[in-house]
């Protein structure tokens, strides 16, 4: 899911590596991928001064891999969803959510906003999420040059407990702290008004 939304893949013209790039400002988060993924990772700064970290490495196997799930160079407007076993999804989400996703409060309102340049793919995300939660999906709208799918109050409040709380893998530890607070989040309580 990660890659999903930050990654990047490419032939190297002059050797014919096959490597596979993600970029973060999270230089541990992209440590602990290097460790899970268990490749020969390189991680640096992506430009001298630069907040922003890349990781690439090389595989043969995984690159074919990427493709047959739907993966491509230049994917940012036009990736699909892939097909995700069921009892994976939980976990393609969270790495797209630390990816291109945003936790926080809007007033004392908790909010889960997911972006990205395919349409399609948020569809489809928000589809395969309700499928399995429960939680409806809102509708994809246009902002800017991207889409995004929000989710709000008590939706969002679930769908950080499913994501973050419920079902734990690695994630970046500032969205899951943040998942942690939605948790004690409660609605307020309108004042009654008899007639």
């Amino acid at each position: 899911g990660y890659w999903w939304a930050d990654g990047y893949m490419r032939i190297k013209r002059n050797t014919g590596a096959h490597l596979i790039e993600l970029a973060s400002v999270d230089h541990d988060h992209l440590l602990a991928i290097a460790d899970v993924v268990g490749e020969k990772c390189d991680v640096r700064k992506i430009r001298a001064g630069s907040d922003c970290y890349g990781m690439e490495f090389c595989s043969k196997e995984m690159y074919p891999d990427l493709l047959a799930l739907g993966g491509m160079p230049n994917k940012s407007n036009v990736i699909g969803f892939p097909a995700i076993p069921d009892e994976l999804l939980v976990h393609f989400v969270r790495g797209f959510v630390d990816g291109d996703g945003t936790l926080a409060w809007n007033g004392d309102r908790p909010i889960l906003q997911i972006y990205s340049g395919s349409k399609q793919l948020l569809e489809d995300m928000g589809a395969a999420i309700e499928a399995q939660t429960g939680i409806p999906a809102p509708n994809v709208i246009a902002n800017r040059k991207l889409w995004n799918i929000k989710w709000s109050t008590t939706r969002a409040k679930c769908l950080a407990a499913w994501l973050y709380i419920d079902n734990p893998g690695l994630a970046l530890d500032g969205k899951a702290a943040i998942a942690a607070n939605f948790l004690a989040w409660q609605p307020r309580k309108q004042p009654h008004t008899g007639t």
